[in-house]
């Protein structure tokens, strides 16, 4: 969980009422870093002084930050986006034949987009080109992944009068990861450690 302190003005108040941004991520040794500021949007009357965090990243997995604005910030021990450690990796084979498959595939990225948001791109092509086009047989490879998306994606090729076979399954790397939110952007690693820094006074 976030600190006390952040996790009550995140849910206290709305996206209006601060701004949230990094200012620093350093990569070059063992534990980055990443700094950021918290700043209150209150009256004149009323003024908060921005705050400095800073945050040292334990073990990291994986890094895929934004420097824009953020609405906020938040911290899980258990997401979909840490299946790509937590989960075993496996490979989703079809068999049967596809009567509509625009359906399907609307179907199949709606699966994806529901799990993921925009934080992880739709692997499945159906392309355009007839000779390289998925379904043209009866059978073949449909994705490969974490064991968890690849079983929704079978039962969404059972509901279309096909089915499925997991195969070449891979156990997973890690399992006591946690993945920090960070508006647009997110890393997972162990462990997140957060202290604050200086208090501006202006």
């Amino acid at each position: 969980m976030l600190p006390k302190e952040l996790f009550d003005i995140f849910q206290e108040c709305d996206e209006d009422d601060f701004n949230l941004y990094i200012t620093k991520v350093d990569c070059s040794t063992d534990k980055p870093v990443i700094e950021f500021i918290l700043e209150m949007q209150t009256s004149e009357e009323a003024h908060t002084p921005p705050q400095e965090w800073r945050i040292v990243v334990e073990d990291l997995k994986k890094n895929n930050l934004s420097f824009d604005f953020a609405e906020s910030m938040y911290l899980y021990d258990d997401h979909p986006l840490l299946w790509e450690f937590s989960d075993s990796q496996c490979q989703l084979y079809f068999t049967g034949w596809c009567n509509d498959k625009p359906k399907l595939f609307y179907e199949l990225y709606s699966i994806h987009k529901n799990i993921f948001g925009e934080f992880k791109s739709f692997n499945i092509s159906f392309g355009v080109n007839p000779k390289f086009q998925l379904f043209q047989f009866s059978n073949g490879l449909l994705s490969q992944g974490p064991k968890k998306l690849l079983l929704k994606y079978g039962e969404c090729l059972k509901q279309n009068g096909m089915d499925f076979t997991i195969i070449g399954e891979r156990t997973a790397t890690s399992s006591d990861l946690k993945i920090l939110f960070f508006g647009k952007g997110f890393v997972i690693a162990r462990d997140f450690v957060f202290t604050r820094l200086h208090t501006y006074n202006s």
